[in-house]
């Protein structure tokens, strides 16, 4: 979780939230309007994201990507280490004083200030490190929008406290279309290596300048050491859950890139962000929601339980499925959409499956934790998930990369289980209530595999070939999923786009 503040629009900023609220239709409303805004962000990104990542990959190389990948985990740990766990902190507070928000806004930028130079001046290292030459002047690039990213902080927190996910949403979309203009513009010009690095420069300082211009939350009082104590206890718990969740999150990366090489590690990304790309996108739309949702319903456990009950089945109905259909169809999808060049990617998403849809059921699993002030559990979780991967990667690395993925997928599964038993015990669930919420995706996700091995069968049996094969592959698991679905995804649309309908819907029932 991961790889993130000031209520005065709806109450006084000093004003503190009732410690068991009775449910509320508001908090409702702003959930599914939150949910609603990132779901059309998240299409509009996605669109854009996946025209120019198709171009790149055919016209870039996979050595190129694994380049990228490295760079944009430098970017994240940076990011996570400069700012600690503020944000979080500034989201979670029920009492929050303008002293809060100028103590947090002046120690990000100073931090931003230093991480600036350290990165600047350890370009040259890292790269050595990774045995990656290029990588330095790729890391000096992305040096300044991670400190614009630093002094942003305050202005994503404010918007996430007030559940204004409508203009956080913009902001990504803002920065999206950035990187690819960049990277789009870079590609057929003597700098086309450099296309994927400019690219991921221009997406994280566009969307920190988007922020900056659409919610100023400049400082407005004198920083303060008490209001610093305030912050501090339940921010360093975060920044440590931070930083084990960025570090263990990505290590994969580094040691594949690092033991086995930039090209090995490009399919092994490639196969990572597919199977990534649904769990990734339900937090984008959701899991982030329920971060601020989850806290207001903090010391309100009946109502708790239900809402992560409800998020939980909910997000296995899509995860799993997908998950499953990928594996399936993983030749296929790869072969058609990026080239027969990424076909070394299929065997590895197929290994990393199983252990990758676990990983989609944990989308919400860190809000219950914040929520519940004890963000100290992700620290656990990630030491040991960092553990098992040094040892697993490190371990089969001699195997190769279906070996590493193979040993991955079981790592995922191990941690998913672990933290979502933690999970259900902090929202008054047992792990019976776990496993029930799970069935009903575990059912359609079979369902849809049956139904895509059908459909290969079918397109082999014709001889069908190229683009086609994916309408032969993708639409037996889509008629599936709608008929056995429909009703659920046609009240999930309702309940975010129609105002009048869902007066009387619960939180606890989206």
């Amino acid at each position: 979780m991961s790889q993130s503040a000031q209520m005065q629009a709806a109450a006084p900023a000093q004003s503190e939230i009732p410690a068991a609220a009775p449910h509320n239709p508001g908090l409702d409303r702003r959930f599914s309007r939150s949910v609603r805004d990132n779901v059309v962000a998240e299409v509009v990104i996605q669109g854009v994201r996946l025209s120019a990542m198709v171009i790149l990959a055919r016209a870039l190389g996979a050595a190129e990507f694994g380049i990228f990948r490295v760079l944009l985990v430098v970017a994240m740990l940076s990011v996570t280490a400069l700012q600690p766990g503020l944000m979080e902190a500034l989201v979670q507070r029920r009492r929050l004083t303008a002293a809060h928000e100028s103590t947090a806004w002046l120690i990000s930028a100073v931090l931003g200030l230093a991480g600036v130079a350290m990165l600047y001046c350890g370009a040259p290292l890292i790269a050595r490190l990774m045995a990656m030459p290029r990588l330095a002047a790729g890391v000096r690039l992305i040096s300044i929008p991670v400190f614009l990213d630093c002094v942003a902080i305050t202005s994503s927190a404010y918007l996430q406290r007030e559940l204004r996910f409508g203009t956080l949403a913009a902001a990504e979309v803002a920065a999206e279309v950035a990187f690819v203009i960049v990277a789009m513009a870079l590609l057929w010009t003597p700098l086309a290596s450099w296309s994927l690095m400019a690219g991921l420069t221009a997406r994280v300082a566009g969307r920190a300048l988007f922020l900056l211009f659409a919610a100023p939350r400049f400082p407005r009082a004198w920083p303060s050491l008490a209001a610093a104590r305030d912050l501090r206890r339940f921010a360093a718990g975060v920044w440590g859950g931070n930083i084990l969740s960025t570090v263990s999150g990505n290590a994969d990366y580094l040691l594949v890139g690092r033991l086995l090489g930039a090209t090995e590690l490009g399919f092994y990304v490639l196969a990572w962000d597919l199977l990534r790309f649904v769990p990734d996108r339900l937090y984008k739309v959701a899991g982030r929601v329920a971060f601020p949702a989850f806290c207001l319903l903090q010391d309100n456990d009946a109502e708790l339980g239900r809402g992560y009950r409800n998020f939980l089945q909910y997000i296995g109905r899509v995860v799993l499925p997908v998950a499953a259909c990928a594996a399936v169809a993983a030749p296929e999808l790869i072969g058609v959409v990026y080239g027969a060049r990424w076909l070394p990617a299929a065997q590895p998403l197929r290994l990393l499956a199983g252990g990758l849809a676990l990983v989609g059921l944990r989308t919400g699993m860190g809000a219950v934790y914040y929520a519940k002030g004890r963000p100290v559990i992700d620290i656990y979780l990630h030491s040991g998930r960092l553990l098992m991967l040094v040892v697993t990667v490190c371990g089969l690395a001699g195997t190769g990369l279906s070996g590493i993925s193979a040993g991955m997928s079981g790592v995922e599964a191990v941690i998913s289980v672990a933290g979502l038993i933690v999970a259900c015990s902090l929202a008054a669930l047992t792990p019976a209530d776990l496993l029930k919420a799970a069935l009903p995706g575990i059912r359609l996700a079979l369902a849809c595999a049956l139904a895509t091995a059908l459909g290969k069968a079918i397109a082999l049996w014709c001889g069908v070939n190229g683009p086609l094969v994916l309408a032969f592959i993708g639409l037996p698991p889509a008629a599936i999923f709608v008929w056995l679905e429909g009703q659920t995804l046609g009240a999930l649309l309702s309940s975010a786009f129609d105002w009048n309908r869902i007066q009387g819907t619960e939180f606890s029932q989206l």
